[in-house]
């Protein structure tokens, strides 16, 4: 203890200290030291519970977000189907009024080719029944003139002549 002294310290206020320090472990332990443990024990749980509880309300939330993304997904295909059906319907009515269209000029091509035929073959017979009046005319003037060689040259080209400007 001397040496103590000789620090400057005095044992008795060590030894007093101690026994406080001591006491006070004692009383802390005895009356404040297990509700202190309890309430940390207690606050412990409730971080533990609070720490499940963010994690179930993840997991519904992940959850809910597949979900919603399941939704989304059919939705998308749903819409995509329906724009395919449109898109299929539009084809196909084009494709209709196409084949009506087509239908529709081949008939009219048709007419034009029979009025056509028709004209041609009226105009056919007109043209028969002019040169058949030509010729009658031209053959009623030769039975009446006696046709020489000369005469014979005018009227073919006065027969030529009015073919041209039947024309």
């Amino acid at each position: 203890m001397e040496a103590l002294e000789a620090l400057g310290i005095d044992g008795n206020q060590i030894l007093t200290n101690f026994i406080g320090f001591a006491i006070f472990l004692w009383l802390m332990r005895k009356f404040a030291w297990n509700p202190i443990l309890d309430f940390m024990d207690q606050r412990r749980e409730e971080i533990a519970g609070n720490f499940r509880k963010i994690e179930e309300e993840k997991a519904d939330l992940d959850k809910l977000k597949a979900e919603y993304e399941g939704h989304l997904d059919r939705i998308n295909e749903e819409a995509t189907r329906k724009i395919q059906e449109a898109i299929k319907e539009g084809q196909d009515a084009a494709r209709q009024i196409e084949d009506e269209s087509r239908a529709r000029a081949q008939g009219i091509l048709a007419k034009a080719r029979a009025d056509t035929d028709r004209i041609l073959e009226d105009a056919r017979l007109e043209l028969k029944d002019f040169v058949i009046d030509v010729g009658v005319k031209a053959g009623q003037q030769a039975a009446m003139e006696v046709l020489d060689e000369e005469k014979h040259k005018r009227l073919v080209e006065r027969f030529v002549e009015e073919l041209t400007h039947v024309r």
